[in-house]
Protein backbone atom coordinates (compact mmCIF):
# COMPACT_ATOMS: atom_id res chain seq x y z
CA UNK A 1 0.00 0.00 0.00
CA UNK A 2 1.84 3.02 -1.05
CA UNK A 3 1.39 6.55 0.78
CA UNK A 4 -1.24 7.85 -1.33
CA UNK A 5 -3.86 5.00 -0.36
CA UNK A 6 -5.33 3.33 2.52
CA UNK A 7 -7.80 0.27 3.26
CA UNK A 8 -11.23 1.18 3.34
CA UNK A 9 -11.84 -0.65 6.30
CA UNK A 10 -9.38 2.24 7.89
CA UNK A 11 -10.92 5.13 6.64
CA UNK A 12 -14.99 4.34 6.17
CA UNK A 13 -16.79 3.74 9.47
CA UNK A 14 -20.31 3.59 10.73
CA UNK A 15 -21.70 7.45 11.34
CA UNK A 16 -19.27 8.84 9.00
CA UNK A 17 -20.07 11.87 7.10
CA UNK A 18 -19.08 11.89 3.21
CA UNK A 19 -20.06 13.55 0.03
CA UNK A 20 -20.95 12.15 -3.12
CA UNK A 21 -20.48 13.26 -6.88
CA UNK A 22 -22.02 12.06 -10.09
CA UNK A 23 -22.89 14.11 -13.09
CA UNK A 24 -21.35 17.05 -12.07
CA UNK A 25 -18.97 18.99 -9.62
CA UNK A 26 -21.31 19.24 -7.39
CA UNK A 27 -21.33 17.26 -3.80
CA UNK A 28 -24.24 15.82 -2.25
CA UNK A 29 -23.91 14.94 1.43
CA UNK A 30 -24.46 11.34 2.82
CA UNK A 31 -23.72 9.11 5.79
CA UNK A 32 -22.87 5.48 6.51
CA UNK A 33 -25.33 3.69 8.10
CA UNK A 34 -24.27 0.01 8.12
CA UNK A 35 -21.13 -1.96 6.51
CA UNK A 36 -21.43 -5.13 5.19
CA UNK A 37 -19.30 -7.88 3.21
CA UNK A 38 -19.50 -6.22 0.15
CA UNK A 39 -22.07 -3.21 0.19
CA UNK A 40 -22.19 -0.08 2.34
CA UNK A 41 -25.73 1.50 3.64
CA UNK A 42 -25.11 5.38 3.00
CA UNK A 43 -28.49 7.84 4.03
CA UNK A 44 -30.05 8.75 0.60
CA UNK A 45 -28.24 12.72 -0.41
CA UNK A 46 -30.60 15.18 -1.06
CA UNK A 47 -30.45 18.69 -2.97
CA UNK A 48 -30.39 21.88 -2.23
CA UNK A 49 -33.90 21.70 -2.78
CA UNK A 50 -34.45 18.59 0.25
CA UNK A 51 -35.31 16.67 -3.12
CA UNK A 52 -33.63 12.68 -2.90
CA UNK A 53 -30.99 12.18 -5.30
CA UNK A 54 -31.72 8.61 -6.86
CA UNK A 55 -29.30 7.62 -9.26
CA UNK A 56 -30.17 5.06 -11.55
CA UNK A 57 -29.34 1.26 -11.00
CA UNK A 58 -25.41 0.93 -11.56
CA UNK A 59 -24.26 4.12 -11.73
CA UNK A 60 -20.95 5.10 -11.08
CA UNK A 61 -20.59 6.71 -8.15
CA UNK A 62 -17.36 8.66 -6.83
CA UNK A 63 -17.12 8.99 -2.93
CA UNK A 64 -15.08 11.42 -0.53
CA UNK A 65 -14.32 11.35 3.13
CA UNK A 66 -13.09 14.62 4.62
CA UNK A 67 -10.52 13.91 7.79
CA UNK A 68 -9.23 16.48 10.18
CA UNK A 69 -6.14 16.18 7.84
CA UNK A 70 -7.01 14.20 5.17
CA UNK A 71 -9.29 14.04 1.94
CA UNK A 72 -9.80 10.81 0.35
CA UNK A 73 -11.74 9.57 -2.50
CA UNK A 74 -13.13 6.16 -2.91
CA UNK A 75 -15.51 4.82 -6.69
CA UNK A 76 -18.44 2.41 -5.92
CA UNK A 77 -21.49 1.56 -7.86
CA UNK A 78 -25.05 2.50 -7.07
CA UNK A 79 -27.12 -0.76 -6.64
CA UNK A 80 -30.10 -0.40 -5.23
CA UNK A 81 -32.67 2.26 -2.62
CA UNK A 82 -34.85 1.29 0.17
CA UNK A 83 -35.09 1.63 4.12
CA UNK A 84 -32.90 0.50 6.70
CA UNK A 85 -34.17 2.11 10.29
CA UNK A 86 -36.36 4.21 8.88
CA UNK A 87 -33.85 5.91 7.19
CA UNK A 88 -34.24 6.30 3.34
CA UNK A 89 -30.81 4.83 1.85
CA UNK A 90 -28.67 3.90 -0.87
CA UNK A 91 -27.12 0.66 -1.40
CA UNK A 92 -23.50 1.20 -3.22
CA UNK A 93 -20.61 -1.74 -3.65
CA UNK A 94 -18.18 -1.67 -0.83
CA UNK A 95 -14.81 -0.31 -2.13
CA UNK A 96 -11.85 -1.84 -0.95
CA UNK A 97 -9.22 1.45 -1.25
CA UNK A 98 -9.46 5.21 -1.19
CA UNK A 99 -7.22 7.33 -2.27
CA UNK A 100 -5.56 11.07 -1.19
CA UNK A 101 -6.59 13.60 -3.75
CA UNK A 102 -6.14 17.50 -3.22
CA UNK A 103 -9.08 20.48 -4.05
CA UNK A 104 -10.57 19.39 -8.07
CA UNK A 105 -8.54 16.60 -8.10
CA UNK A 106 -11.27 13.96 -7.33
CA UNK A 107 -13.42 15.04 -10.13
CA UNK A 108 -11.27 15.95 -12.89
CA UNK A 109 -8.68 13.41 -14.90
CA UNK A 110 -5.35 14.05 -16.55
CA UNK A 111 -6.07 12.95 -20.19
CA UNK A 112 -3.87 13.45 -23.64
CA UNK A 113 -6.86 12.84 -26.52
CA UNK A 114 -6.86 15.20 -29.87
CA UNK A 115 -9.61 17.86 -29.64
CA UNK A 116 -11.03 20.16 -32.81
CA UNK A 117 -11.09 23.41 -31.33
CA UNK A 118 -13.27 26.76 -32.79
CA UNK A 119 -12.69 29.44 -30.93
CA UNK A 120 -14.95 32.74 -31.06
CA UNK A 121 -13.20 35.70 -32.85
CA UNK A 122 -13.63 39.53 -32.10
CA UNK A 123 -16.75 39.53 -34.78
CA UNK A 124 -18.60 37.22 -33.05
CA UNK A 125 -18.06 33.93 -35.63
CA UNK A 126 -15.83 31.40 -35.08
CA UNK A 127 -12.55 30.41 -36.51
CA UNK A 128 -11.88 27.48 -38.77
CA UNK A 129 -11.45 24.41 -36.66
CA UNK A 130 -7.48 23.36 -35.21
CA UNK A 131 -6.25 20.73 -33.80
CA UNK A 132 -5.11 20.64 -30.66
CA UNK A 133 -4.73 18.30 -27.80
CA UNK A 134 -6.73 17.86 -24.53
CA UNK A 135 -5.09 18.09 -21.20
CA UNK A 136 -7.97 17.14 -18.55
CA UNK A 137 -11.27 16.44 -18.89
CA UNK A 138 -14.90 16.17 -16.17
CA UNK A 139 -17.93 16.05 -16.03
CA UNK A 140 -18.73 19.50 -16.63
CA UNK A 141 -15.61 20.93 -18.25
CA UNK A 142 -12.23 20.41 -19.79
CA UNK A 143 -9.05 21.82 -20.52
CA UNK A 144 -6.92 21.90 -23.72
CA UNK A 145 -3.43 23.34 -24.96
CA UNK A 146 -3.65 27.02 -26.97
CA UNK A 147 -0.60 28.42 -28.94
CA UNK A 148 -2.44 32.24 -28.30
CA UNK A 149 -4.24 33.81 -25.17
CA UNK A 150 -7.82 33.11 -25.19
CA UNK A 151 -10.49 35.85 -23.81
CA UNK A 152 -12.02 35.01 -20.55
CA UNK A 153 -15.94 34.11 -20.98
CA UNK A 154 -15.50 33.81 -25.08
CA UNK A 155 -17.70 30.72 -26.21
CA UNK A 156 -15.41 27.61 -27.96
CA UNK A 157 -17.03 25.12 -30.29
CA UNK A 158 -15.51 21.68 -29.82
CA UNK A 159 -15.08 18.36 -31.17
CA UNK A 160 -13.67 15.37 -29.68
CA UNK A 161 -13.99 11.55 -31.53
CA UNK A 162 -13.90 7.65 -30.21
CA UNK A 163 -14.79 8.27 -27.04
CA UNK A 164 -16.13 4.89 -25.51
CA UNK A 165 -19.80 4.87 -25.61
CA UNK A 166 -20.43 7.89 -26.86
CA UNK A 167 -18.27 8.33 -30.72
CA UNK A 168 -18.36 11.56 -31.33
CA UNK A 169 -18.58 14.17 -28.94
CA UNK A 170 -19.62 18.00 -30.47
CA UNK A 171 -20.31 20.57 -27.47
CA UNK A 172 -20.28 24.43 -27.11
CA UNK A 173 -18.29 25.98 -24.22
CA UNK A 174 -17.27 28.99 -22.43
CA UNK A 175 -13.38 30.14 -21.27
CA UNK A 176 -13.07 30.19 -17.82
CA UNK A 177 -9.23 30.35 -17.27
CA UNK A 178 -6.57 31.07 -19.81
CA UNK A 179 -2.87 30.09 -18.04
CA UNK A 180 0.62 31.27 -19.71
CA UNK A 181 3.09 28.74 -19.55
CA UNK A 182 6.60 29.27 -20.60
CA UNK A 183 8.30 26.51 -21.85
CA UNK A 184 11.41 28.26 -23.12
CA UNK A 185 12.66 32.17 -23.55
CA UNK A 186 10.37 33.43 -25.73
CA UNK A 187 8.16 30.13 -26.42
CA UNK A 188 5.15 30.56 -24.69
CA UNK A 189 1.57 28.19 -24.20
CA UNK A 190 -1.49 28.61 -22.62
CA UNK A 191 -3.48 26.17 -21.01
CA UNK A 192 -7.38 26.75 -21.50
CA UNK A 193 -9.77 25.54 -19.18
CA UNK A 194 -13.87 25.48 -20.31
CA UNK A 195 -17.21 24.73 -18.73
CA UNK A 196 -19.36 22.89 -20.92
CA UNK A 197 -22.51 23.69 -22.39
CA UNK A 198 -26.06 22.01 -22.56
CA UNK A 199 -24.63 18.44 -22.56
CA UNK A 200 -27.63 16.38 -22.52
CA UNK A 201 -28.36 13.80 -19.41
CA UNK A 202 -27.24 10.80 -21.15
CA UNK A 203 -24.25 11.94 -22.67
CA UNK A 204 -23.23 13.77 -19.67
CA UNK A 205 -23.91 10.41 -17.54
CA UNK A 206 -21.53 8.45 -20.51
CA UNK A 207 -18.64 10.93 -19.99
CA UNK A 208 -18.80 10.59 -16.32
CA UNK A 209 -18.77 6.62 -16.74
CA UNK A 210 -15.70 7.15 -19.09
CA UNK A 211 -14.29 9.57 -16.60
CA UNK A 212 -14.69 6.67 -13.83
CA UNK A 213 -13.02 4.36 -15.62
CA UNK A 214 -10.01 6.41 -16.27
CA UNK A 215 -9.59 6.99 -12.73
CA UNK A 216 -10.29 3.55 -11.31
CA UNK A 217 -7.40 2.47 -14.20
CA UNK A 218 -5.66 5.08 -12.73
CA UNK A 219 -5.39 4.09 -9.26
CA UNK A 220 -4.92 0.02 -10.32
CA UNK A 221 -1.82 1.00 -12.15
CA UNK A 222 -0.57 3.05 -9.05
CA UNK A 223 -1.54 0.08 -6.89
CA UNK A 224 0.44 -2.01 -8.83
CA UNK A 225 -2.71 -3.89 -9.51
CA UNK A 226 -4.58 -5.26 -12.75
CA UNK A 227 -8.09 -3.97 -11.21
CA UNK A 228 -9.96 -3.09 -8.58
CA UNK A 229 -13.32 -4.65 -7.86
CA UNK A 230 -16.02 -2.25 -8.88
CA UNK A 231 -14.18 0.78 -6.51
Amino acid sequence: MNNDTEKAEKILKIGQRLSFYMDSDESYSSRIEDIQSSEMIVAMPMDSKRVPIIPPDGAHLYGAVLLEHSQFRFFSVFKKKGMLNNVPCWWITKPEILQRYQNRQFVRVKVSLPLSVQIMNDEGGFDPPKMTNLIDLSGSGLAFVSDKKVPLERQVIMELHNLPDIGTLQVMGVVQRCTEIELEPKRKIYQVGVRMLDLTRPIRNRLVHFIFELQRKELAKGLNLTGVQET
